[in-house]
């Protein structure tokens, strides 16, 4: 079985190490996988994908073997997904690759090794045409991302962390504006088979998402669960994941962060109630701890699981807070409202 040249392309910059191509020899070169070249990891290229041959080597292990069980290797699919998705897969044309050797960018925001800002003009322009960039690129413009009216100034895609390699980073400022803290969203179909779809920075204490972009003029800050929706919702944080049945909410800095705002009304904005079973218990946690919380409408929230999905469905940028604070309740009232048949 021969794979489709441009699928294996793509998957070799997927999974080696910092891929380069040699255009006059049509040859693939980066760090492999497989070894991750002892102390050599980012500084050698020994793996080399050889077009004309259709075979795939490493001058350090010495593997050699066809693309499809590199593949195998490397991915941890099985044959027959492997060819399946070969068929199917939404190549990327990378006619107009580089032929340069990609810059590796200086993280002086604590942020994974070798990442990328989607948002920057200069940045974009020059990897736009990296496979693994433009996968990215397609994903963020697909949910809205790089338009919607609470995005945070800068989203970005890891090329060669060793945790966070090619998942969406997504930072986390404080109200100087400095990334503190980072959660990772895996948007390979192979990638979220293996690892959960959020990664958080390794021994980093969650601080609030968009706490940064809170305008001390308005009455209400609405908190989220998930950073994503956040992006949609003025005056929106995001605590990035709680329990079912924990009184915990905040982790201590984030409850240091809220705390400055203890005058205004706090309005929790979670998934779909009726989408989503662990959004109702969380729901129904949220107001026997006398919180006030947004409960979907039945008809709007059968139909759509969080604020993404409503925005990419109906083109929106932004959710209304007035829609928000229309449908949020507290006490009995709430209890009530998500009984109601």
């Amino acid at each position: 079985m021969e794979l489709p040249t441009e699928y294996v392309i793509q998957k070799f910059y997927q999974y080696a190490g910092f891929p380069k191509h040699k255009k006059l020899a049509n040859v693939y070169e980066a760090s492999c996988p497989i070894c991750r070249e002892g102390k050599s990891w980012g500084k050698k290229r020994r793996l080399y994908y050889l077009v004309s041959d259709n075979g795939i080597c490493c001058h350090n292990c010495g593997w050699y073997s066809k693309p499809l069980k590199w593949i195998q290797e490397v991915s941890q699919l099985t044959y027959d997904e492997i060819v399946k998705e070969s068929k199917e897969f939404n190549l990327v044309d990378i006619s107009n690759g580089l032929d340069e050797e990609l810059p590796i960018r200086v993280n002086k925001e604590y942020l994974p090794v070798d990442s990328i800002n989607l948002f920057d003009e200069q940045q974009y322009n020059f990897y736009k045409n990296q496979p693994i960039v433009k996968e990215a690129i397609q994903f963020t413009r697909g949910r809205r991302l790089d338009t919607a009216v609470n995005k945070p100034k800068t989203l970005w895609i890891s090329l060669t962390d060793f945790t966070h390699k090619n998942r969406l980073v997504i930072p986390f400022y404080d109200v100087n504006n400095k990334i503190v803290h980072y959660q990772t969203r895996g948007i390979f179909e192979e990638d979220l088979k293996e690892r959960p779809k959020y990664l958080s920075k390794m021994n980093s204490d969650k601080t609030l998402f968009n706490i940064n972009n809170i305008n001390v003029n308005c009455d209400d800050i609405f908190i989220l669960e998930g950073p994503i929706d956040s992006f949609f919702l003025k005056n929106s944080v995001a605590v990035a994941g709680i329990q079912e049945n924990s009184d915990n909410t905040f982790s201590s800095k984030q409850l240091d962060q809220i705390r400055r705002y203890s005058i205004f009304k706090k309005v929790w904005v979670l998934d779909s109630q009726w989408a989503d079973t662990a959004s109702m218990k969380k729901t129904q946690r949220l107001i026997e701890l006398g919180n006030n919380v947004f409960i979907w409408p039945k008809e709007i929230g059968k139909n759509f699981k969080d604020l993404n999905d409503l925005c990419i469905k109906y083109k929106l940028d932004e959710i209304s807070p007035e829609f928000i604070l229309n449908n949020t309740y507290s006490g009995l009232k709430a209890k009530l409202k998500l009984q109601q048949p």
